[in-house]
């Protein structure tokens, strides 16, 4: 029998399998994932929130407009069903799942109402949750007030699952407006976490801690791969090495310690998801420092483990990527969205290096892209001689059409050709990103090692005008060849 490996059209693939299982629409027009196979009602809050950031992990790789849709329309749903205000959950880390949702969702869709509920969420449960007197901080799991009135009572603790899940709404919170605040408490919850749950040595996520002080060493990959992706979070938009170096000791811990033969897999029925944000974590610290040639071959042996044991009638594979998958029906949309977002993460083939964080200077002059660190739709692109500040830093990811988005690490919008007009001498500009065709740039490698740069919807390429001068705008022009349109990505 042969041996199924996974290909270019996989995360596709497993993408729409999952959809085709999953998705409903209903006749009121809501929009949904169904709780099991078998079971055709909503899914959950939490749950429901866990399945919507799969679909946004495959808008994410694809930047399909149709995917940005559906997460619109499963948010939309979403917060139809579970209006705020949301004091009816005392688990914190069920509005960290909630939020975290909406927020992504609002840096896809631009929509501002997933950005004001996942504000209020994050205001809610911080406010409620963090306390100092208990173990220095940190934010309950389960408010005690709630913990003291289950059946029987729930001693409170503060688990990994609450603070990283709402440090990474934090960062994203603070990406999207450039509220200071955020990114206080961004650095607050981390740093709480950093000390009492983080084993700097190895590099594992303990599950949490009680009120006595006692840590709970158990591991979870969900709990690894949120921590890992937070700990990027930081590193990308502060430049603190320090943050990079957690991550790096996060991965690593998890490929060798949470694994069967380096594979994720885990059979237990009490679980929801497993490795869904290890997927996220690890996917985002990979592509976006360039370390594709240190993990991509385990994180292809993954890949070609879930493709291998998925239930081949409908094509999604549960949380044991190396087990094949059950004909069991009662299995629930949790069950498998660990391995459909996997998948969005893993190239078929080892990427070359031009995606990830680069610094791009101009051949000719040797000045740098620059977003002067100013913030909001509109704002100029300038050059500047070479700093590697956050304001040189351009995150470069792909998308479905194999054109590129550039977004800045200072203010986190994209380099947009305004209009799309095909104007020479057109200065760029930043803008929120809607990856709409005058945010997609075609990046070809020239036999000198160069590269031109050129807008999808102008068909003109990035020109430095020939400028030396620390403020010079980046403007566009008609491709001649000429060493002004010739860029290096550093």
């Amino acid at each position: 029998m042969a041996v199924v490996t996974f290909g270019q059209s996989g995360a596709e693939t497993m993408y729409n399998a999952f959809n085709n299982v999953f998705l409903t629409r209903s006749g009121g027009g809501d929009v949904f994932y169904k709780t099991a196979i078998d079971n055709a009602d909503r899914g959950g809050t939490w749950s429901g929130s866990l399945d919507i950031l799969g679909a946004e992990d495959a808008y994410e790789r694809s930047g399909d407009p149709e995917k940005k849709d559906l997460v619109n329309s499963l948010l939309t749903t979403w917060l139809k069903n579970n209006p705020i205000p949301w004091s009816w959950d005392g688990w914190n880390d069920d509005i960290g799942w909630f939020t975290l949702a909406l927020v992504r969702g609002y840096q896809m869709t631009g929509n501002q109402p997933f950005l004001d509920a996942a504000k209020y969420g994050f205001d809610y449960a911080f406010s409620r949750g963090w306390e100092i007197q208990h173990n220095d901080g940190g934010i309950w799991e389960e408010n005690p007030e709630y913990s003291a009135r289950e059946n029987p009572p729930r001693p409170a603790t503060k688990e990994a699952l609450a603070n990283d899940s709402l440090g990474k709404v934090a960062c994203m919170i603070y990406q999207s407006t450039h509220d200071e605040g955020y990114l206080k408490k961004c650095q607050q919850i981390y740093s709480w976490v950093l000390t009492h749950l983080y084993d700097s040595n190895t590099g594992q996520i303990n599950t949490g801690i009680d009120q006595s002080g006692q840590v709970d060493t158990g591991t979870a990959a969900y709990n690894q791969g949120t921590f890992l992706d937070f700990a990027n979070l930081l590193y990308e938009i502060t430049g603190n090495r320090d943050y990079y170096n957690d991550a790096k000791r996060a991965i690593d811990f998890g490929r060798d310690n949470l694994t069967v033969n380096g594979v994720f897999s885990n059979s237990a029925a009490y679980l929801n998801t497993w490795a869904d944000e290890m997927a996220r974590g690890a996917g985002h610290f990979v592509r976006d420092n360039r370390l594709w040639s240190v993990y991509h071959s385990w994180m292809k042996k993954n890949a070609d483990s879930i493709v291998q044991n998925r239930r081949t009638d409908l094509g999604i594979t549960w949380n044991a990527w190396a087990q094949p998958t059950p004909d069991d029906n009662s299995l629930t949309a949790n069950n498998f969205v660990s391995a459909m977002a996997w998948l969005q993460f893993t190239p078929a083939m080892q990427p070359n290096e031009i995606g990830g964080i680069h610094i791009i200077t101009n051949q000719k002059t040797g000045m740098a892209i620059d977003s002067a660190g100013k913030y909001g739709n509109g704002s100029p692109v300038i050059q500047w001689g070479k700093n590697d500040g956050l304001n040189q830093r351009w995150l470069l990811t792909q998308n479905s059409d194999t054109s590129w988005n550039i977004i800045n690490l200072a203010t986190w919008e994209s380099l947009d050709c305004p209009g799309g007009s095909d104007a020479d001498n057109l200065p760029m500009v930043q803008w929120f990103s809607g990856r709409d065709s005058n945010q997609r740039w075609w990046i070809d490698q020239q036999s000198d090692g160069t590269y031109k740069i050129w807008n999808k919807a102008s068909g003109k390429v990035l020109d430095s005008g020939s400028s030396t001068s620390n403020g010079a705008a980046l403007i566009q022009f008609g491709w001649n060849g000429s060493s002004v349109q010739r860029w290096l990505l550093q």
